[in-house]
């Protein structure tokens, strides 16, 4: 069915995989963004100029491999699949004007997961390009544009008047950069104060019951309630003792059964925080290997705040664990392990 289609993707290293999940043989990379912003025509309302891209390495010319990627187009069904983010939709748009005149039709499509349930439901999902939604284009637009409006406009002016030809500005740096100088004033502020003005409170209970002590702690809203002065949290603790009963008894022992439910799927921030945390790797490394990952079809796209699980996804997965079990009630060994205990863990 998609045969003849052409495919338009980002990564080189999705070619073989998306080749043997649509029988195309007419799939191509763009290298990630294959234009860059040379120019901004202020009177003519902020019109953005682009070219392509100069290459970096002299044995490649972008030029040429992106005009046979448009030649390619030339009277075919092409399918625009660059990354499901704003920046795919701005590298796909493009595209797409570059061929909107020379393809038989545009199609946008998007990839979750490079599997086959994944690129079927992209492909079914497919709509023409010219209605889809545009507005992710002029956002990734705005960014483009405000890149360089604030960063090329003020890191020369900050460098000239600061005469540190180290420092730089941008569009999303120095909001940050106000944003720690804030918290640094505030730290500051802080440390000026009396050390009996640092101290914060909490209260602690410590209950003898039946030969051992239990430690309970007041909590507000599943945190630890604190009080910013030692005399709030003794006014609190005259209330509790004016208001407590003279004695405190068991009542009665119910067993529950309580289920606890297995960690969500990560989110980017989340993987990033669990990448540094638990394995001591840089954020860069880490989404290298989870785009490496993601090309090889093993996890969905990285850049994701959604923690939903599609139902293709836990179907699989279901059918998967029943036959898994089976195999395991079925034997005592499985390769050279040997099954003594069945668990579920986090991978």
């Amino acid at each position: 069915m998609y045969k003849n289609c052409v495919f338009i993707i980002e990564s080189p290293n999705k070619i073989a995989k998306i080749k043997e999940l649509t029988g195309s043989s007419f799939v191509f990379a763009t290298g990630g963004h294959f234009v860059e912003l040379i120019n901004i025509e202020v009177s003519k309302e902020f019109n953005p100029i682009f070219e392509i891209k100069k290459s970096t390495d002299k044995k490649k010319d972008r030029s040429t491999h992106i005009n046979h990627m448009i030649n390619q187009c030339k009277d075919k069904v092409v399918y625009i699949a660059t990354d499901p983010d704003r920046e795919g939709y701005g590298i796909g748009y493009k595209f797409y004007e570059k061929i909107k005149n020379l393809a038989k039709t545009i199609y946008r499509t998007e990839f979750h997961e490079i599997t086959k349930s994944g690129v079927e439901k992209g492909l079914n999902n497919a709509m023409l390009f010219s209605q889809s939604n545009l507005n992710l284009y002029y956002s990734w637009l705005g960014r483009i544009v405000s890149d360089q409006f604030i960063g090329f406009t003020l890191t020369p002016y900050l460098r000239k008047n600061i005469k540190n030809f180290e420092v730089s500005a941008g569009r999303v740096q120095t909001p940050t950069l106000s944003i720690l100088v804030e918290l640094d004033k505030k730290i500051q502020a802080f440390e000026q104060k009396n050390n009996d003005e640092k101290l914060s409170y909490s209260i602690e209970a410590i209950i003898d019951a039946l030969g051992s002590q239990i430690s309970i702690a007041l909590v507000e809203e599943d945190k630890r309630k604190v009080f910013e002065t030692k005399e709030l949290a003794q006014n609190f603790l005259n209330d509790l003792k004016n208001n407590l009963n003279p004695l405190a008894f068991l009542d009665a022992i119910e067993q529950k059964d309580k289920e606890k439910a297995p960690p969500k799927p990560f989110t980017t921030s989340n993987l990033l925080k669990d990448g540094v945390r638990i394995l001591e790797m840089g954020v860069k490394q880490i989404q290298e290997h989870a785009q490496k990952l993601f090309e090889a079809g093993l996890i969905t796209y990285i850049c994701t705040d959604s923690e939903a699980l599609s139902k293709e996804y836990l179907q699989e997965h279901k059918a998967f664990l029943k036959v898994f079990i089976l195999a395991c009630m079925n034997t005592e060994n499985i390769g050279l392990v040997k099954i003594r205990k069945l668990k579920c863990m986090r991978l």
